[in-house]
């Protein structure tokens, strides 16, 4: 087992024999090159001498570019075709496939994947900051959550150590996410911004009102209301069914929550999509259809008929979308204390923490007129009820008294009482539940002898 330095093909190299095998290794044509190897050659005799020599194993190279496109053929693309479950939404796949085409391959490259550490990652982020490239701060962060699972597929084969972009996210410390969840004011109609909204879609756009009108009063989302059947609309009950989604005007899915549920009508939708059901219908039949009686795509609708209705009644400089009216939907039902988990249930949020999350701060004010709660309060502090049953205990604000709701005759719990080793426990003889005789020895009236 050795290390020498010979001369091939007009260079220099090391060739090192170990446990049988013959490495070479390439260093340069030049007399610098020369002495270069001879002190790699040394090295390894050294390394050698002592027993601690273990040959580089030659890593292939993980180019970004490449691995992100397997990543994405593999682990995206391929569970949505297949319709294997657990897979991502259409909708998603396509939001993966251009942030990887877009914003991540053009600054990485074919950068080494391994090389991609913390300083990589933070460089990165900074890039799309400057740039404005994804536009906003969120837009950069979900970009950065593909970029996350590309690393985690590279970590789960071993082909890189820990995740950097979980480290990176440490090293920034814990950030508050819920006020960057929330919907700004103009992305909301007021009432009367929405009263216009719906007067002009119906003077103007006839043919596209009903579906104006749904979005408004369900605040379904609008690949949801696209892919509604005739046979999903109840108008005696009246509901509709939502179970399907028409995703990004490609795909038919289920709903973005995976759950289908029940959407309460309003009195104006049911009389709107009264006047425009057919007499008869299949079972494809949809409420929503284009000019051939197919599936409207979202863009068109959005592009002719809801931009038209839009520049008239809010002004060309107003951006609003179909989406916005879901985000009025909310508002406006916050705004008047409509139970939370009927919203919930009506628009289809995955759990009323989000909701409250992001149209929580449209809720009625609150905060206002508890300033005197305490000095309302009663002087005492509270303690235990000192009435057998609490129902006939007088309220302490109004004074009156609740009657009892229990049986006459029966017993209620024995009586507390505030003060100090009072409250012992009632004797059996006391309670009267002992036999005759016995509480009559123990009241000392029985005429038999000992």
């Amino acid at each position: 087992m050795a290390a020498k330095v010979k001369q091939d093909r007009g260079a220099w190299w090391v060739v090192t024999h170990f446990q049988g095998k013959r490495r070479k290794k390439r260093v340069g044509s030049t007399k610098a090159d020369k002495r270069k190897a001879e002190r790699i050659a040394d090295e390894i005799n050294a390394r050698l001498a002592i027993g601690v020599y273990q040959p580089k194993v030659e890593q292939r190279a993980l180019p970004f570019e490449e691995y992100a496109r397997n990543w994405f053929r593999s682990e995206v693309q391929l569970p949505v075709a297949r319709g294997i479950a657990g897979a991502l939404s259409p909708a998603t796949a396509e939001l993966h496939e251009r942030h990887v085409r877009l914003y991540l391959t053009p600054f990485f490259g074919r950068r080494d994947l391994r090389e991609i550490r913390v300083p990589q990652v933070q460089s990165f982020y900074d890039h799309c900051l400057q740039t404005q490239r994804p536009p906003s701060e969120r837009s950069v962060e979900m970009v950065l959550a593909t970029l996350r699972r590309i690393l985690a597929y590279a970590e789960a084969r071993d082909e890189i150590g820990r995740n950097p972009i979980e480290v990176w996210k440490k090293s920034r410390g814990r950030r508050r996410r819920s006020a960057g969840m929330r919907v700004e004011t103009s992305n909301v109609l007021s009432a009367d911004e929405l009263n216009t909204v719906l007067g002009i879609a119906r003077r103007d756009e006839p043919n596209s009102y009903p579906l104006f009108l749904f979005l408004a009063d369900t605040g379904t989302r609008i690949g949801e209301a696209l892919a509604l059947r005739w046979i999903d609309v109840d108008l005696d009950a009246p509901s509709v069914r939502i179970c399907r989604s028409y995703s990004s005007g490609k795909h038919m899915s289920p709903t973005k929550t995976g759950q289908g549920r029940t959407v309460e009508l309003s009195g104006r939708l049911v009389s709107a999509l009264g006047t425009v059901r057919p007499q008869l219908f299949g079972d494809d039949a949809l409420v929503f259809p284009n000019e051939n009686g197919g599936l409207l795509h979202p863009r068109n609708f959005r592009s002719r008929a809801f931009q038209r209705v839009v520049r008239r009644s809010l002004g060309t400089p107003r951006r609003f979308t179909p989406h916005g009216l879901r985000h009025t939907f909310a508002s406006l039902h916050m705004a008047r204390s409509t139970p939370l988990k009927w919203i919930q249930a009506q628009g289809g949020w995955a759990s009323a923490k989000m909701l409250l999350d992001t149209y929580g701060h449209y809720l009625p004010d609150e905060n206002e007129g508890h300033a005197d709660a305490l000095t309302d309060a009663p002087k005492r502090p509270y303690t235990a009820p000192t009435s057998s049953n609490k129902a006939d205990r007088a309220d302490a604000t109004t004074g009156r008294t609740v009657e009892s709701r229990t049986t006459p005759g029966t017993s209620n719990r024995r009586e507390w009482s505030a003060r100090p080793g009072s409250n012992r426990r009632q004797p059996a003889w006391e309670a009267g539940t002992l036999p005759t005789e016995l509480l009559a020895l123990a009241a000392g009236e029985s005429d038999t002898g000992p």
